[in-house]
């Protein structure tokens, strides 16, 4: 249930840690009776209602209602996967995970490379701090980045002429840095230091591992900037630099800014502007925007003020649409970048342009829209290429909010961007979007089901009953049965709930969470009548879907002539009809 990781592995992370100094580190918490409380860090709210239970490894709020156990809390905080909060609690615990090539070859692959660059990061820093990076570091004083930004980022460099990367490295792990781009071969012979004579950027994914570099040169050399290579973990259109150094500011600011380049990115964090990361260097891509989206409700791109700048920003919005994210845009006078900007005007500054992002849409349409005097022509011209991005859009309730913006800043019909979406529709041979439907699992959640695994949680003698009536083959979501079997486990080997909680989808998880906590109806009622009711809509269900199954194989057998298939049908239509007489004695 808990993915590959062993449960003696999980229950070891747990034993270790105190929940409560886990989320201190997120969360001003004052102890209350046997709970501690705090202001929830996942909802604005200014009378404490988060709850940390430290006996019981939980924490709840009962205002919005997240709960779950210290896995749960650091993949909400820190928004990272049920596998990398693993291996972040485990650092932080001492406790060691199996080898990921006991858990998954390609895992054991994959961790590898990261070695490789995790090495390549020990040189280049060292270098930096010794005399060889003197002029590095000159460079960045230059370009005002601070020390602590430097520390904070893990700025490197890679001397002109150096080769300590390069005789460190032997076998597989020589020829894992040349599919990183670390290193290259000569064309005489022998290996050289491909980011050589480059400050080094580490690009880090969601639980912090180095996946790629990016390397500026001190110089006029060229190309200015130098970026690691596709790789096995490296995939530059899918990721943000800075964005892992960020997560906390951009949480507690509820938004994003997007640059193009480290150094605009690090003059921003230098100026106390760190909810910020860059793109790369290259235009923005649909991952890109939907994994910022994932950190914050609102993207702001920073933009040049020059006509390059406009075009970026008018192709950054048919990005936004392809990626379903409202995007903004701030825009730097004309020939001035992020970095020059805040330099040159200071942090106030920046903020207020910041704060004057204007929605990607309005400047696309501001953008093409033709004027007042256009001729129709000119109208028609514009409403084709706004309806070509418009009409992308797959979420219905955003194509009709942007089709009536469009055509009212136009003056064309709304229908025309309805139709142009239908006839887009039929010749691409897909379905004609439909309104969004609420979010669900990949099997719906049935409320009894949902309520007698509650119950379960929460009841020994209701776990002994469920396994006695076997009740957990009937369930009609496979997820919640197998964590009906977790929790039956448990009580058997005397331990606790939390181990299901932490696979559980997470309205059920906090549910359960509040429940242990002695919130909710099945907390405070009648628990083995509760499981009673639910056992037996469950068992209706199962032996009303078993009799349609009969009766269809009754009638095929019937209309295909099979009396032997018949004779098997009616027998089990009988069986199912004393059995039911059975119970109703």
């Amino acid at each position: 249930m808990a993915g590959k990781i062993p449960d003696d592995t999980l229950q070891a992370i747990r034993e270790r840690l105190s929940i409560v100094e886990v989320i201190s580190g997120h969360v001003s918490l004052k102890k209350a009776g046997r709970n501690f409380l705090g202001l929830c860090p996942f909802h604005s709210e200014k009378t404490p209602s988060f709850t940390v239970n430290e006996e019981r490894g939980l924490f709840h709020c009962f205002g919005c209602g997240a709960g779950g156990t210290v896995f749960t809390f650091v993949m909400r905080a820190e928004r990272i996967g049920f596998p990398e909060a693993v291996e972040l609690l485990a650092r932080r615990a001492g406790v060691q995970l199996p080898e990921r090539g006991e858990r998954d070859p390609a895992g054991a692959e994959r961790q590898a490379f990261f070695d490789v660059n995790e090495l390549a990061q020990r040189h280049f820093r060292q270098a930096l701090r010794a005399a060889v990076g003197g002029a590095a570091r000159g460079y960045l004083e230059k370009r005002g980045v601070q020390a602590a930004v430097i520390d904070q980022y893990g700025l490197g460099f890679c001397p002109p002429n150096g080769a300590g990367l390069v005789r460190s490295l032997t076998g597989q792990r020589q020829q894992r840095a040349a599919e990183l781009g670390l290193i290259g071969r000569r064309s005489e012979g022998g290996w050289y230091e491909r980011f050589r004579g480059r400050v080094t950027f580490p690009i880090r994914d969601g639980s912090g591992r180095i996946v790629g570099f990016g390397g500026r040169t001190l110089g006029s050399d060229h190309p200015k900037y130098l970026n690691s290579p596709e790789s096995t973990v490296f995939h530059k259109g899918q990721v943000l630099y800075g964005l892992f150094e960020a997560r906390k500011a951009i949480d507690a600011a509820q938004r994003v800014v997007i640059v193009e380049g480290y150094l605009d990115a690090l003059a921003l964090v230098g100026a106390e502007i760190g909810y910020v990361v860059a793109s790369l260097g290259t235009a923005l891509s649909v991952a890109q925007l939907r994994l910022a989206r994932r950190f914050a409700p609102e993207v702001v791109a920073f933009f040049d003020g020059d006509r390059a700048g406009q075009e970026a920003a008018a192709r950054a919005f048919a990005v936004c649409v392809d990626a379903g994210v409202w995007g903004l845009g701030a825009f730097l006078p004309d020939g001035v970048d992020p970095d020059d900007y805040v330099r040159q005007h200071g942090t106030e500054a920046t903020r207020r342009l910041l704060q004057q992002a204007v929605p990607l849409a309005d400047f696309f349409l501001q953008r093409i829209d033709p004027g007042p005097g256009a001729s129709l022509p000119e109208r028609a011209r514009a409403a084709e290429r706004a309806g070509q991005v418009i009409c992308r859009l797959r979420d219905a309730f955003q194509f009709n909010l942007l089709a009536r913006q469009a055509a009212q800043r136009l003056g064309v019909d709304e229908s025309l961007f309805r139709d142009m979406r239908a006839a887009a529709s039929v010749s691409s041979g897909t379905p004609k979007p439909e309104a969004p439907a609420p979010q669900r699992l990949a099997a719906p959640v049935r409320p009894e089901e949902a309520t007698l695994l509650e119950a379960m949680a929460l009841d020994r003698e209701v776990a002994s009953l469920v396994a006695h009536r076997g009740v957990l083959k009937a369930f009609s979501n496979r997820a919640l049965a197998e964590a009906g079997e977790v929790l039956i486990e448990a009580w058997n080997r005397a331990q606790s709930a939390n181990a299901v909680i932490d696979t559980l989808p997470p309205a059920l998880a906090d549910r359960i969470t509040a429940a242990l906590l002695g919130e909710g109806p099945v907390a405070v009622g009648d628990r083995v009548q509760t499981a009673r009711d639910c056992i037996e809509r469950i068992e209706n269900r199962a032996r009303l879907a078993e009799g349609r199954a009969v009766v269809t194989r009754l009638r095929e057998a019937e209309a295909q002539g099979d009396d032997q298939r018949y004779r098997e049908a009616l027998a089990q239509k009988n069986e199912l009809l004393r059995r039911k007489e059975v119970r109703n004695e």
